[in-house]
């Protein structure tokens, strides 16, 4: 995530499910195994988070995600 994703995050899942902020991503991690996730590199900051968290957060962003991609095809 990055810093504004962060503070959002910080400050509660929630700050960061109503906000605009869709610069992180979230990935399922088996067994600690990273490497095989793309651009896992490319985020400034890593956190663990529980299957709930990652679920609502996944949500989130397929929505927003889903929102810039459908305004760019009309």
């Amino acid at each position: 995530m990055n810093d504004e994703a962060k503070s959002l995050f910080t400050s509660s899942l929630q700050e960061l499910v109503k906000s605009n902020c869709s610069d992180f991503m979230v990935y399922r991690v088996v067994n600690g195994n990273i490497k095989n996730l793309p651009d896992y590199d490319y985020w400034q900051e890593a956190l663990e988070i529980d299957e709930d968290i990652f679920g609502e957060l996944h949500l989130n962003l397929c929505q927003k995600i889903g929102k810039i991609v459908r305004r760019r095809n009309i």
